[in-house]
């Protein structure tokens, strides 16, 4: 039970990113929000199950201070904080490098412990997760694969599942299922689109939402489409790598939410459901297609499997309990081995790609507060995009331009970015027919008008 895990007296730092769906159409951060795949709700996931288990949660969104007062002021106020409240956990759920591996030291010198919460280590670990190992005393992370390289670079790891939700209550005499099949998701990640079209060319109707195939559904009318459909999808591929399966949290919110799950297998799903019982899986566009068509014509089935998944769901997988082990694996091992004051982490040779991912990334909000004229915080990001990497040309070329009168900006940033926007149009463009349609476009908005 959470309340056995109660921490009076205790508190815990979250820093979050996005924590307010509002803030996606900032004007600031819409410079950084593709890199933010979709919108999670933070209060579902971490906030409330936190609530639930220490005696004052401390919620700051990162992100969102950023674009009011800067990157060097963020990292500042982070350390203010922890020096004013002193919680016991500082949980970074983290996003890129907003805050600084320099911050993350000093909170663990003023004797915080600093928990790194860490999404799509199938890829995202040897380009990105590792390198902040030096910064931190845990790691979550929810891929299995992951947790031996972690132990093997001498880190502490706690193992979960993906950000889940919480158990719809349902009546299971009397559902309401408006879909025959459905699939939610963003549409152009990894091979989606390509399933899609598979199984439609073979007569099969899905119902379709999410980025891409129309339009946008809130956490609150997604866990409603899942309650409502006879069949969800769910994809395991990762967005980077498509020789990569993953376990993803759709498959734990369909569930939860009393859904039929017919998912494509990613290894491991046997160890949190048992397949054909709780939930069916896929690996190939005709098992797909035959399984689609199986379970809508045997409804008693069906029904049976998507209310044990429920159950196992509901009983096991819901946020409160993910959070609840998490800490309990931690106290446990703080317990034996009490974590110590560490000393700074000693300096590590980043790789060249990584110095350039944060470069650019910096580069990012420099351009963002530059583009806004934005109380001169370009100065900071700028400068930290330089710091990482000194040969960034863009970075430079807006630096120059910082120096100059405001009105004059704009047009030399324009004047930069032309050549980058028209060759990104010509790639993506398919099809001679609608090539030859942008040319002609083209020519007349810019060259024959000027002419």
């Amino acid at each position: 039970m959470l309340t056995d895990l109660f921490m009076k007296e205790e508190s815990i730092l979250l820093l979050s990113y996005y924590y307010n769906i509002e803030l996606i159409n900032n004007k600031l951060l819409k410079y950084v929000k593709n890199r933010c795949g979709v919108y999670l709700p933070w209060d579902i996931y971490l906030f409330e199950p936190l609530k639930r288990i220490f005696s004052k949660v401390i919620l700051y969104d990162y992100l969102e201070r950023t674009a009011e007062i800067g990157v060097k002021a963020v990292n500042q106020e982070v350390i203010s904080i922890v020096r004013q409240e002193h919680p016991k956990y500082v949980l970074w759920t983290s996003f890129y490098y907003d805050i600084l591996g320099s911050t993350l030291d000093q909170v663990r010198q003023e004797g915080s412990i600093v928990i790194g919460w860490f999404f799509d280590d199938e890829w995202r670990f040897d380009p990105y997760s590792k390198w902040w190992i030096p910064h931190l005393d845990y790691f979550v992370t929810n891929a299995r694969d992951a947790v031996p390289k972690y132990r093997e670079l001498n880190a502490g790891v706690i193992l979960t599942i993906p950000n889940t939700g919480v158990p719809v209550a349902l009546d299971w005499n009397a559902l309401e299922e408006k879909h025959d099949v459905s699939f939610t998701g963003t549409r152009y990640y990894a091979d989606r689109d390509q399933w899609i079209k598979e199984i439609q060319k073979r007569g099969v109707h899905i119902d379709l939402f999410g980025t891409g195939w129309g339009r946008y559904i809130s956490f609150e009318e997604m866990i409603q489409v899942f309650s409502t459909s006879r069949i969800n999808l769910n994809f395991s591929k990762t967005v980077h790598d498509l020789t990569k399966l993953q376990i993803k949290g759709r498959i734990f919110q369909v569930c939860l939410a009393g859904g039929f799950l017919l998912t494509e297998y990613a290894p491991g799903i046997e160890d949190y459901f048992e397949i054909g019982r709780e939930v069916v899986c896929f690996q190939n566009t005709k098992e797909l297609a035959e399984k689609i068509d199986y379970y809508l014509s045997h409804e008693s089935e069906r029904r049976a499997i998507a209310m044990a998944g429920w159950v196992r769901a509901t009983r096991e997988y819901s946020s409160g309990s993910m959070v609840e082990k998490v800490f309990l694996e931690i106290e446990e091992e703080t317990s034996k081995k009490p974590i110590r004051i560490k000393p700074p982490a000693s300096p590590v040779m980043l790789p060249k790609q990584t110095l350039k991912n944060m470069s650019d990334y910096h580069l990012e909000w420099g351009m963002a507060f530059l583009a806004e004229n934005h109380k001169g915080l370009w100065k900071d990001s700028l400068a930290l995009s330089r710091q990482y990497d000194p040969f960034n040309i863009q970075a430079g070329f807006h630096v120059v331009v910082s120096l100059l009168p405001a009105g004059i900006r704009p047009l030399l940033i324009a004047a930069w970015n032309f050549p980058g926007r028209f060759f990104r149009k010509v790639i993506t463009m398919t099809g001679t027919r609608r090539y030859l349609q942008f040319l002609k476009q083209f020519y007349r908005k810019h060259i024959k008008k000027t002419a």
